[in-house]
């Protein structure tokens, strides 16, 4: 694969634009077997990335929401 962003420094919406574009070239059943190997070792680092983002913001949500129940009404 060509230099690209590291993908621990990529943003959400990098990762899953990147992973999007994986899925359709793997979906095409154009590459060869190896090139399909690493662009599915590629994806898999990709999802992970986007979960992890999904758990921080969701972490993020809830310490607002605790906040919000703290509060007083």
């Amino acid at each position: 694969m060509n230099k690209q962003k590291n993908i621990d420094d990529m943003t959400f919406e990098e990762a899953l634009n990147q992973l999007t574009a994986l899925v359709e070239k793997l979906e095409s059943g154009q590459l060869p077997l190896e090139e399909s190997v690493a662009a599915f070792e590629q994806g898999v680092k990709l999802t992970r990335r986007c979960e992890a983002l999904l758990d921080q913001a969701e972490q993020r949500l809830q310490v607002l929401g605790n906040q919000d129940e703290s509060s007083p009404a």
